[in-house]
């Protein structure tokens, strides 16, 4: 399993993650997984590439039923980590 979708599941407790394909091209890793939260199923890809000065370039896209949440930026590792947290729990909580 990815780093990624072991991050989910440690930041929230009772989410399972199926890894549907997982790469790395060059620097910038590629993981697309199904998230499954109390019944309801998302689909979630994410990249992510290092930079300098401890910067990550990356990209997140979000898509359940009801919605699509497309994000992306430049931040720090702790950074990026509270992002993605705060997406996916909004998500989460409009299923």
């Amino acid at each position: 399993m990815g780093e990624f979708a072991e991050m989910l599941e440690r930041e929230f407790s009772g989410l399972k993650t199926e890894e549907i394909y997982s790469t790395k091209l060059g620097d910038r890793s590629i993981e697309i997984i199904e998230v499954e939260n109390k019944g309801s199923k998302f689909l979630v890809m994410f990249q992510d590439e290092p930079k300098k000065h401890e910067l990550h370039r990356w990209s997140l896209i979000i898509t359940s039923a009801n919605n699509t949440r497309t994000i992306q930026g430049m931040d720090k590792l702790d950074t990026l980590k509270m992002r993605i947290k705060e997406n996916v729990r909004a998500i989460m909580e409009g299923l």
